[in-house]
């Protein structure tokens, strides 16, 4: 269980609480030295940050690009449900993006129209108004938060994983 400082955009702003480093730390090593555990895979450098192996992925480390337009009437009070980015975004992103400078929110993508010229429409499940800047600085999520912690992995900290378990510990699984 891990706590953000500034909604999983970095991973400094990552706090995990000593249980997951001393105590659970321990009886996983216990448990990948057992025979009895052979099948079970060491997952935790193909899930961590490189700069922190004690920390999960943040967003910054799956850039993305920028923000290609803005959504509908800038007043901060009209709400809107569709956002123009590049159309190499995996429909299904949660995305962080800088609304204003310094400032960051998120949404997740749940359908897209492709427009043909590298852009994608993208509808956004949560609607509310968010003022956005032109070229703002875009994000992809690697956790996601549930209810108070960031603990479970989303699209892209899901396919970083997978990218950088090591084939050895795939082959447990088949071998």
């Amino acid at each position: 269980m891990t706590a953000s400082s500034d909604s999983g955009r970095t991973v400094a702003g990552y706090t995990v609480p000593a249980l997951w480093t001393t105590t659970l730390a321990t009886v996983n090593n216990t448990i990948k030295a057992s025979s009895r555990y052979a099948k079970v895979i060491d997952q935790l450098l193909a899930f961590t940050a490189d700069t922190d192996p004690t920390k999960s992925s943040a967003a910054e480390m799956f850039p993305l690009g920028n923000v290609v337009g803005h959504p509908g009437n800038q007043d901060g009070v009209t709400t809107w449900d569709t956002i123009k980015l590049p159309a190499s975004v995996p429909d299904g992103t949660r995305i962080m993006f800088e609304y204003q400078p310094g400032q960051w929110t998120s949404r997740n993508t749940c359908g897209r129209i492709d427009n043909g010229d590298g852009t994608a429409d993208y509808k956004v499940q949560e609607i509310f108004a968010t003022n956005v800047q032109d070229n703002a600085a875009l994000l992809a999520h690697g956790m996601n938060l549930d209810t108070t912690s960031y603990v479970h992995p989303t699209l892209h900290g899901i396919l970083r994983f997978v990218g950088r378990l090591p084939q050895s510990e795939k082959l447990k699984f088949y071998p």
